[in-house]
């Protein structure tokens, strides 16, 4: 799980990088496209490719619907973040999906929120104010001020993953979750190319060098093709709740990193907006979490 979490808080200071070289759908479709590759590759090695085949034809239909949330709109807009707004920040304000997907579990599969959990919403928003205000509550682009359009890219971002997770829930546990978070992905990347193929097109692919094109491969690859398969490993191994603690380390190893990487510098608010924002996600998760398992027992 450190592992995973790992993978995923470097996207973000790499993804900034990268982004000075390409545009933010060019990175969408190459690191889809050899996060895909790589899980196939290893759905294939471990046997379970067959179940690719076996899956019913509304199934596969509704997982590909679903990887139009979790992967194509999701990699268009934390990509398109990061060219805005600094890694940290971008990190910090995805991070609140946990917190999107116990108000939309809420709206569309009528679960209870506890109090606690409410208090823990609002402590996130709370935190997602000061971070996106940290440097003296400017709107503007210059002299410092923060991207008011791309935090909304970020929170979006946050949105889209949160309405995959509500919207798959059902689907998820009733089949092989790595199977069909595979035709997410699919169609997530045909998506990806075509629109990045009728719009900008992949000359400043080919033209920003080899080190710039393996980056993103690598990138693809550890984001998506290993941390996915070793993320459902461990929730077939540990319990639910013991694995969810470390995802709370994402947004803290993304800061750490991109404080190291692009020596990004902040106001105390965004560190005290970050510590709201990871108070309330934990809050939040945990009674939602007793919640869910007390319906489910």
């Amino acid at each position: 799980m450190l592992i995973v979490t790992f993978f995923w808080a470097i996207g973000h200071p790499l993804g900034r990088i990268l982004l000075q070289k390409v545009h933010p759908f060019q990175l969408s479709t190459i690191t889809l496209s050899s996060g895909f590759i790589t899980l196939l590759i290893f759905l294939i090695i471990s046997g379970r490719a067959k179940k690719l085949f076996k899956l019913p034809v509304k199934v596969i239909f509704i997982s590909m619907g679903l990887g139009v949330l979790g992967f194509f709109l999701y990699q268009i807009l934390t990509f398109s973040a990061l060219d805005r707004i600094p890694a940290s920040m971008n990190a910090v304000l995805v991070s609140n999906n946990v917190v999107f997907i116990a108000i939309f579990a809420a709206i569309i599969l009528k679960e209870r929120i506890k109090l606690p959990a409410i208090a823990g919403i609002i402590l996130a928003i709370a935190g997602v104010i000061l971070v996106t205000f940290n440097k003296g509550f400017s709107f503007g682009t210059d002299s410092g001020g923060i991207s008011m359009l791309g935090c909304s890219f970020s929170l979006l971002a946050a949105i889209s993953v949160a309405l995959y997770s509500v919207i798959g829930k059902k689907i998820l546990s009733e089949n092989d979750p790595l199977i069909i978070t595979a035709f997410a992905i699919f169609s997530g990347t045909v998506l990806l190319a075509i629109l990045t193929a009728s719009t900008v097109g992949f000359t400043e692919v080919v033209n920003a060098g080899w080190q710039t094109n393996v980056l993103m491969l690598l990138l693809g690859l550890t984001m998506i093709g290993i941390a996915y398969p070793l993320w459902f490993v461990c929730l077939k191994r540990f319990p639910a709740s013991q694995i969810s603690i470390f995802t709370y380390l994402t947004p803290v190893f993304a800061v750490l990193l991109s404080l190291i990487i692009l020596k990004e510098k902040f106001s105390w608010l965004f560190y005290a907006g970050g510590a709201l924002i990871l108070l309330g996600i934990i809050v939040t998760n945990t009674f939602s979490a007793r919640s869910s398992a007390k319906k489910g027992g």
